[in-house]
């Protein structure tokens, strides 16, 4: 009876990432970084929009520490601000090379933070 009311307990707790402030109205969360491919995958919030927002699941190639290119697996503009409401838009990109955006400085950081993994 008690590992029941354990797992009941377990399942009635919601699990949510929390966004991680980047600066400038954008935020962070589910990294992760896979050596073995020598990807990274984010999904960064851009909250800087009249009352909507923006969602970008992004994944990054990297070689030798920096993004080489990128893709956008999907975007969604939400209704609310920070990912909140309808969505109004969503869509998805092929990989193209890596240009410099908003978002460059992160994906640069998570870069050398998926070769960090080596050293530790």
């Amino acid at each position: 009876m008690r590992y029941i009311f354990i797992l009941m307990m377990l399942m009635s707790f919601s699990v949510h990432a929390e966004w991680i402030a980047r600066g400038d109205n954008v935020y962070s969360k589910d990294i992760e970084l896979n050596r073995t491919t020598e990807r990274v995958s984010v999904q960064l919030l851009v909250d800087d929009l009249v009352d909507s927002s923006l969602v970008h699941h992004m994944q990054y190639q990297c070689e030798n520490r920096v993004p080489i290119k990128e893709r956008t697996v999907w975007v969604a503009r939400y209704e609310g601000r920070m990912g909140t409401g309808d969505v109004i838009y969503v869509k998805g990109a092929p990989w193209v090379p890596f240009e410099d955006s908003r978002f460059s400085l992160i994906a640069i950081k998570l870069c050398i933070d998926m070769y960090k993994q080596d050293s530790k």
